[in-house]
């Protein structure tokens, strides 16, 4: 079955590509895992995203010459798996969170402003992020400096 993954600056500011969700650590080549190895997405199969961005025109020609434009945003998003949802807390003897709860209960946040360019290859972006909440296991930028490049509209 086909995994969703969240994060990076396409999907979720603030948080490294594929930084938010289940996560598993790394096998080494004995087939066990070690303390030192990393953890590989997992992806989930329940997302949602919100962001919001405002953005205006650098001011200054050179700014103009080259399309750049200054924004500010605010992203929140969740990646679940359904299990994740629906049930570890019945397996332990509590009562399950219902899975809206659940849901709620695993959002993460992040606001920044930054600066983008159009570039031939898509749209370039410079952010300052800092993540308002995130979950155990999540991978985030460091120092809040993050890169990216999207797509050109079509």
């Amino acid at each position: 079955p086909d995994r969703l993954f969240l994060g990076g600056p396409n999907s979720l500011w603030g948080f490294r590509t594929h930084g938010v969700g289940p996560r598993e650590q790394r096998h080494t080549s004995t087939g066990l895992p070690h303390a030192k190895t990393p953890c590989d997405s997992l992806g989930g199969e329940v997302l949602a995203t919100s962001s919001l961005s405002l953005s205006a025109p650098m001011p200054g020609r050179q700014f103009e010459k080259l399309g750049a434009r200054a924004h500010a945003f605010a992203s929140a998003g969740a990646l679940h798996s359904l299990g994740g949802l629906t049930g570890t807390a019945a397996a332990e003897g509590l009562p399950p969170p219902s899975p809206g709860a659940a849901f709620v209960a695993g959002l993460r946040s992040c606001i920044g402003v930054g600066l983008a360019f159009p570039t031939p290859l898509g749209r370039l972006e410079v952010n300052l992020t800092q993540v308002l909440r995130r979950m155990p296991g999540d991978s985030v930028v460091r120092n809040g400096l993050q890169v990216g490049i999207s797509p050109p509209a079509a």
